[in-house]
Protein backbone atom coordinates (compact mmCIF):
# COMPACT_ATOMS: atom_id res chain seq x y z
CA UNK A 1 0.00 0.00 0.00
CA UNK A 2 3.01 1.93 0.74
CA UNK A 3 4.51 1.94 -2.31
CA UNK A 4 1.44 2.49 -4.09
CA UNK A 5 0.82 5.91 -2.35
CA UNK A 6 4.83 6.59 -2.99
CA UNK A 7 4.28 6.49 -6.83
CA UNK A 8 1.31 8.43 -7.02
CA UNK A 9 2.83 10.73 -5.25
CA UNK A 10 6.02 10.28 -7.27
CA UNK A 11 3.37 11.20 -10.44
CA UNK A 12 1.78 13.79 -9.23
CA UNK A 13 5.02 15.50 -7.78
CA UNK A 14 5.99 14.76 -11.32
CA UNK A 15 3.06 16.50 -13.08
CA UNK A 16 3.09 19.88 -11.00
CA UNK A 17 7.25 20.09 -12.09
CA UNK A 18 6.26 19.68 -15.76
CA UNK A 19 3.42 22.11 -15.66
CA UNK A 20 5.52 24.53 -13.98
CA UNK A 21 8.16 24.51 -16.25
CA UNK A 22 6.08 24.90 -19.22
CA UNK A 23 4.12 26.97 -18.15
CA UNK A 24 4.71 30.87 -19.84
CA UNK A 25 6.58 33.54 -18.32
CA UNK A 26 8.20 37.10 -18.65
CA UNK A 27 5.81 39.49 -21.03
CA UNK A 28 3.60 36.98 -22.76
CA UNK A 29 2.11 35.90 -19.50
CA UNK A 30 0.34 38.37 -19.12
CA UNK A 31 -0.44 40.33 -22.01
CA UNK A 32 -4.43 40.21 -23.20
CA UNK A 33 -5.28 39.77 -26.76
CA UNK A 34 -5.30 42.75 -28.70
CA UNK A 35 -8.65 44.25 -29.75
CA UNK A 36 -10.07 43.97 -32.54
CA UNK A 37 -8.81 46.46 -35.82
CA UNK A 38 -11.61 49.25 -35.80
CA UNK A 39 -11.91 52.17 -38.15
CA UNK A 40 -14.79 53.93 -36.18
CA UNK A 41 -13.61 57.57 -35.97
CA UNK A 42 -11.85 57.20 -39.06
CA UNK A 43 -14.21 56.82 -41.99
CA UNK A 44 -13.95 60.78 -42.75
CA UNK A 45 -10.25 61.41 -43.19
CA UNK A 46 -8.60 62.63 -45.87
CA UNK A 47 -5.37 62.32 -47.89
CA UNK A 48 -3.76 66.12 -47.76
CA UNK A 49 -3.87 68.41 -50.10
CA UNK A 50 -1.19 68.93 -52.66
CA UNK A 51 0.96 71.75 -51.91
CA UNK A 52 0.17 74.41 -54.49
CA UNK A 53 1.93 76.67 -53.28
CA UNK A 54 5.52 75.40 -54.80
CA UNK A 55 4.08 75.61 -58.11
CA UNK A 56 5.19 79.17 -59.92
CA UNK A 57 2.49 81.58 -60.93
CA UNK A 58 1.96 81.49 -64.60
CA UNK A 59 0.07 83.37 -66.55
CA UNK A 60 0.20 81.50 -69.68
CA UNK A 61 -1.15 77.67 -70.02
CA UNK A 62 1.83 75.18 -71.40
CA UNK A 63 0.24 72.15 -70.12
CA UNK A 64 -0.61 70.29 -73.56
CA UNK A 65 3.20 70.95 -74.18
CA UNK A 66 4.05 69.42 -70.50
CA UNK A 67 2.40 65.65 -71.34
CA UNK A 68 5.91 64.62 -73.19
CA UNK A 69 7.63 67.71 -71.31
CA UNK A 70 6.72 67.71 -67.71
CA UNK A 71 10.84 68.11 -66.76
CA UNK A 72 10.48 71.92 -68.37
CA UNK A 73 8.08 72.91 -66.31
CA UNK A 74 9.78 74.33 -63.72
CA UNK A 75 12.40 75.17 -66.08
CA UNK A 76 13.58 78.89 -65.20
CA UNK A 77 13.65 79.97 -68.56
CA UNK A 78 9.75 78.17 -69.59
CA UNK A 79 8.30 80.02 -65.50
CA UNK A 80 10.63 83.28 -66.18
CA UNK A 81 8.12 83.80 -69.58
CA UNK A 82 5.09 82.48 -68.55
CA UNK A 83 5.36 84.63 -65.75
CA UNK A 84 5.15 87.59 -68.65
CA UNK A 85 2.28 85.98 -70.26
CA UNK A 86 4.57 83.97 -72.67
CA UNK A 87 4.26 80.63 -73.79
CA UNK A 88 5.97 77.66 -75.63
CA UNK A 89 4.13 78.66 -78.39
CA UNK A 90 5.23 82.28 -78.65
CA UNK A 91 8.66 80.51 -79.84
CA UNK A 92 7.79 76.97 -81.02
CA UNK A 93 4.53 77.99 -82.85
CA UNK A 94 0.99 75.69 -82.15
CA UNK A 95 2.73 72.71 -83.06
CA UNK A 96 -0.55 70.85 -83.45
CA UNK A 97 0.96 67.95 -85.62
CA UNK A 98 4.32 67.41 -83.51
CA UNK A 99 1.74 67.60 -80.16
CA UNK A 100 -0.61 64.86 -81.67
CA UNK A 101 2.31 62.50 -83.00
CA UNK A 102 2.77 59.62 -80.81
CA UNK A 103 5.57 58.29 -82.43
CA UNK A 104 7.34 61.47 -82.15
CA UNK A 105 8.76 61.77 -85.75
CA UNK A 106 6.65 65.21 -86.34
CA UNK A 107 9.34 67.90 -85.49
CA UNK A 108 7.60 71.12 -83.95
CA UNK A 109 6.56 74.32 -86.06
CA UNK A 110 9.86 76.43 -85.55
CA UNK A 111 12.89 74.66 -84.11
CA UNK A 112 16.51 76.99 -83.29
CA UNK A 113 19.86 76.02 -84.01
CA UNK A 114 22.59 77.44 -82.87
CA UNK A 115 23.03 79.90 -85.76
CA UNK A 116 19.07 81.67 -85.05
CA UNK A 117 19.21 81.63 -81.15
CA UNK A 118 20.18 84.84 -80.64
CA UNK A 119 18.13 86.21 -83.56
CA UNK A 120 15.51 84.88 -82.01
CA UNK A 121 15.95 86.24 -78.54
CA UNK A 122 16.30 89.67 -79.87
CA UNK A 123 12.94 89.82 -81.55
CA UNK A 124 11.93 90.88 -77.62
CA UNK A 125 15.01 91.22 -75.83
CA UNK A 126 17.00 94.28 -77.32
CA UNK A 127 19.76 94.77 -75.12
CA UNK A 128 22.15 93.31 -73.07
CA UNK A 129 23.11 95.64 -70.38
CA UNK A 130 25.14 92.88 -68.07
CA UNK A 131 28.18 94.11 -66.84
CA UNK A 132 31.69 92.71 -68.38
CA UNK A 133 32.72 91.29 -65.22
CA UNK A 134 29.37 89.36 -64.92
CA UNK A 135 29.20 88.42 -68.43
CA UNK A 136 32.86 86.93 -68.32
CA UNK A 137 31.83 85.12 -64.64
CA UNK A 138 29.18 83.56 -66.32
CA UNK A 139 30.62 82.28 -69.55
CA UNK A 140 33.73 80.63 -67.41
CA UNK A 141 30.95 79.19 -65.11
CA UNK A 142 28.63 77.40 -67.83
CA UNK A 143 30.61 77.44 -71.01
CA UNK A 144 34.46 77.48 -69.98
CA UNK A 145 34.51 75.00 -73.39
CA UNK A 146 33.79 77.54 -76.01
CA UNK A 147 36.98 80.15 -76.34
CA UNK A 148 35.99 81.99 -79.47
CA UNK A 149 32.77 84.30 -77.78
CA UNK A 150 31.58 84.15 -81.70
CA UNK A 151 30.35 80.70 -80.86
CA UNK A 152 28.16 81.82 -77.61
CA UNK A 153 24.66 82.20 -77.66
CA UNK A 154 22.11 83.65 -75.46
CA UNK A 155 21.23 79.85 -73.71
CA UNK A 156 24.71 79.13 -73.29
CA UNK A 157 24.37 81.55 -70.35
CA UNK A 158 20.60 82.13 -69.64
CA UNK A 159 18.83 78.77 -68.66
CA UNK A 160 19.57 75.10 -69.54
CA UNK A 161 16.66 75.11 -72.24
CA UNK A 162 17.10 71.27 -73.50
CA UNK A 163 16.35 67.98 -72.69
CA UNK A 164 18.85 65.86 -71.30
CA UNK A 165 17.82 62.93 -73.33
CA UNK A 166 16.84 63.14 -76.55
CA UNK A 167 15.60 60.18 -78.95
CA UNK A 168 15.02 62.29 -81.93
CA UNK A 169 16.79 65.00 -83.79
CA UNK A 170 15.81 66.78 -86.27
CA UNK A 171 17.23 69.51 -88.78
CA UNK A 172 16.17 72.18 -87.82
CA UNK A 173 15.33 73.82 -91.20
CA UNK A 174 13.89 71.25 -93.32
CA UNK A 175 12.40 69.21 -90.15
CA UNK A 176 13.85 65.75 -91.43
CA UNK A 177 14.51 63.28 -88.95
CA UNK A 178 18.45 62.77 -89.18
CA UNK A 179 19.05 60.70 -85.80
CA UNK A 180 16.26 59.01 -84.10
CA UNK A 181 16.93 56.35 -80.57
CA UNK A 182 14.96 53.45 -79.68
CA UNK A 183 15.78 53.29 -75.91
CA UNK A 184 14.66 50.71 -73.56
CA UNK A 185 12.58 51.49 -70.56
CA UNK A 186 14.35 53.75 -68.08
CA UNK A 187 17.78 53.57 -70.06
CA UNK A 188 19.42 56.50 -70.74
CA UNK A 189 20.87 57.37 -74.41
CA UNK A 190 23.48 55.17 -76.16
CA UNK A 191 25.41 55.35 -79.28
CA UNK A 192 24.56 51.62 -79.66
CA UNK A 193 20.69 52.72 -79.67
CA UNK A 194 21.07 55.50 -82.12
CA UNK A 195 19.67 54.49 -85.54
CA UNK A 196 20.36 57.38 -88.09
CA UNK A 197 18.07 58.31 -90.75
CA UNK A 198 18.76 56.96 -94.13
CA UNK A 199 19.70 60.18 -96.10
CA UNK A 200 20.70 60.74 -99.85
CA UNK A 201 24.65 60.86 -100.05
CA UNK A 202 25.13 64.07 -101.68
CA UNK A 203 23.61 65.64 -98.58
CA UNK A 204 25.58 63.68 -95.90
CA UNK A 205 28.31 66.94 -96.51
CA UNK A 206 25.67 69.49 -95.05
CA UNK A 207 24.30 67.44 -92.29
CA UNK A 208 26.75 69.51 -89.66
CA UNK A 209 25.92 72.57 -90.81
CA UNK A 210 21.69 71.48 -91.30
CA UNK A 211 21.82 71.55 -87.39
CA UNK A 212 22.74 74.78 -86.75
Amino acid sequence: MKRVLGILCGCIFAWLLTSWLLAPSGPEATTEAAPPLSLDGYMDEKLPEADESRKPEMKVDNSACYVCHGNLEEEPLVVRHGQEEIGCIKCHGESLDHRNDEDNVTPPDKMYGPRDIDRMCRECHETHDAPARSVLRRWKKRCPEKTDPRTIVCTDCHFRHKLSVRTVEWDKKTGEVLVRRELPAGAGPSPNNAQKAKKPANDRKTKKDSRD
